[in-house]
């Protein structure tokens, strides 16, 4: 029975690996399409989320299977019960991949597509690095680094608001293309909620650790 948990255990973590890939990679890509107005590649990554989703459902369907027929307890239980929160809110920030894409693409058809506010670079990239922390922190690496998440989920939240204010200045000196902020303005938010989603998968890892909820 135990060979039988640990061989699963091990197949769920090579796959949910596997996802944290794919959605590193959306994460990278959407980047470029928010540099770039790139629609092709907006359409790649908005049209790739049906196989993240699969991904995702796939490691539940396993996650599920083994606390069924395992009868896990303990840490073993926590273990399986965090995976599960932690692809629903990576699933949820592929989700956002795909709908930041969908609005560069509608901010491209304009035909003079406004460049993206100042500072958004750097917002994107503490985001982008703290959804790969949260995924090697699930992989055990120096996961007691976790709760420092939270400061980072912080700085973002402040980019957020200098952001809005950005954005709400440009466009009263630039009203004719107030759509295009208003674009933008969901844009950043998105960027906002996957930052926190990163934020609740380092509050699982601790539970799986400690046994402390911190959500």
């Amino acid at each position: 029975m135990l060979q039988t948990y640990e061989n699963s255990m091990k197949e769920l973590n090579q796959e949910l690996s596997a996802l944290g890939l794919s959605i590193e990679a959306a994460i990278d890509k959407t980047w470029k399409v928010l540099e770039t107005f790139d629609v092709e590649l907006a359409d790649e990554v908005y049209n790739g989320d049906t196989e993240i989703d699969e991904k995702v459902r796939e490691c539940m369907r396993m996650d599920l299977t083994i606390s069924m027929t395992q009868s896990p307890v303990a840490a073993d239980w926590r273990s399986l019960m965090a995976t599960l929160k932690i692809l629903s809110d990576l699933e949820r920030i592929a989700d956002h991949c795909a709908d930041i894409c969908r609005y560069v693409h509608l901010l491209a058809d304009t035909g003079h597509p406004i460049a993206p506010p100042p500072g958004l670079r750097e917002m994107y990239g503490v985001m982008s690095s703290m959804v790969s922390d949260v995924l090697d922190f699930y992989k055990g690496k120096d996961s007691a680094q976790a709760e420092l998440m939270k400061d980072k989920d912080g700085v973002v939240d402040v980019a957020f608001t200098h952001l809005m204010e950005e954005i709400s200045e440009q466009m009263n000196k630039d009203s004719q293309n107030s759509k295009q902020y208003v674009t933008y303005v969901l844009i950043v938010k998105y960027i906002e909620r996957m930052a926190d989603h990163a934020n609740n998968i380092a509050n699982w890892v601790i539970y799986r650790e400690k046994n402390e909820i911190n959500i």
